[in-house]
């Protein structure tokens, strides 16, 4: 008798493990998942700010800290922007600026939005 309760108990337990991880796994698509945000922003309205010959300062005061600078490349920085959204397909954006000495020299990147697109597809207002 005491080894069909043990079995009994046992065949319960499994039975709701089992119903437990279905209702996980299907449970698993509609969960929320969050924005992620990686890099910097930068607009087409802060590219068009830039003027070859500009201090590095004031470079960095415009476009904020770069992302990357390496050690073996002091003259290049570079600005990468990348937003992962649920369902969502976005594109990825990197503007590098090159420097002589302590001058902007040289812009190069990707057609960046401007803030109000940049805002619009946030919201999903695309047009």
């Amino acid at each position: 008798m005491n080894t069909k309760l043990h079995t009994y108990r046992r065949s319960v337990k499994l039975s709701i493990a089992a119903l437990l991880i279905s209702l996980v796994s299907a449970c698993g698509s509609i969960l929320y998942k969050v924005d992620i945000a990686q890099g910097n922003f930068v607009s087409k309205e802060q590219v068009a700010a830039l003027k070859l010959g500009m201090p590095r300062l004031q470079v960095a005061d415009i476009l904020g800290t770069p992302l990357l600078v390496s050690v073996f490349h002091a003259d290049r920085w570079e600005y990468v922007f990348n937003l992962k959204r649920q369902g969502i397909e976005t594109p990825s954006y990197k503007l590098t600026v090159y420097f002589k000495g302590d001058a902007l020299d040289k812009i190069d990147g990707s057609n960046m939005p401007t803030e109000q697109e940049f805002i619009d597809s946030l919201a999903g207002n695309k047009k």
